[in-house]
């Protein structure tokens, strides 16, 4: 099982929508909680790149100094 199908069925804090060839993850909700619990999804993402996916596209928000990400779509490769 690949990290993005192990992270979709058992995971928490995000919302996913996966389609044939991409993914996109953005946190389960507008609050900054929400954005906040998404950092680890992001994170995570980013350790296991190159494991049947590569990050297409990282949204960073420019109103927080943290650099926090709400957005991630991945591409995912065919096996």
């Amino acid at each position: 099982m690949s990290y993005i199908d192990s992270l979709i069925e058992n995971g928490t804090n995000f919302r996913v929508d996966r389609k044939d060839e991409s993914a996109s993850f953005r946190p389960a909700g507008d609050s900054e909680a929400d954005l906040q619990a998404f950092q680890p999804v992001v994170r995570g993402l980013r350790a296991h790149q190159g494991d049947c996916y590569d990050i297409h596209i990282e949204h960073t928000l420019s109103d927080h100094g943290d650099c926090l990400v709400d957005l991630v779509l991945v591409t995912l490769h065919q096996d």
